[in-house]
């Protein structure tokens, strides 16, 4: 009941899309997070930090900041929590020997691909409710506004 009524308070707000987003990631992401925690012990900058390793190993500490609009504490905290579990591991940069790359270990990945499935199986049950058609246009709908992130986050309200 509370988040039916929560959604109704969104639907009186002026800002009635950005609500609705935060509204749906914050009912999807808060409770997988609390289970990888509990079931896996990874936190949520461990986790960002995994995602990004998985989909491009080698990035440095500043990389996934930037991918991520995390601050670099944040970052910093989940790398070396990760690199202290044994499930990512720093190398010098052959091009630059100030700087360290990072780089899933087999456990990172393991862990990573076994947590997946759950966020998957609890992305499929919050879209259940649209038809094959309705996701479809969810997805270009997203993609569009995700990769137009440039332009509108230059916005001087985003200042």
């Amino acid at each position: 009941m509370f988040g039916m009524k929560l959604i109704d308070i969104i639907d009186a707000t002026p800002i009635r899309f950005a609500y609705r987003l935060a509204f749906l990631t914050n009912f999807y992401r808060e409770p997988l997070l609390r289970r990888i925690e509990r079931d896996y012990g990874i936190i949520r900058p461990e986790w960002t930090v995994l995602i990004c390793l998985t989909f491009r190993n080698g990035l440095n500490p500043r990389d996934i900041c930037e991918i991520t609009e995390q601050p670099s504490n944040t970052v910093s905290r989940g790398v070396a929590s990760l690199v202290a579990k044994g499930l990512v591991e720093r190398r010098p940069d052959p091009e630059d020997a100030r700087r360290a790359l990072l780089f899933l270990t087999p456990a990172g990945r393991t862990l990573h691909d076994t947590i997946m499935p759950h966020l998957e199986r609890g992305e499929a049950a919050m879209l259940a409710c649209l038809t094959p058609a309705e996701r479809d246009t969810l997805d270009r709908l997203l993609e569009k506004l995700a990769r137009d992130t440039p332009r509108w986050s230059k916005d001087p309200s985003f200042r």
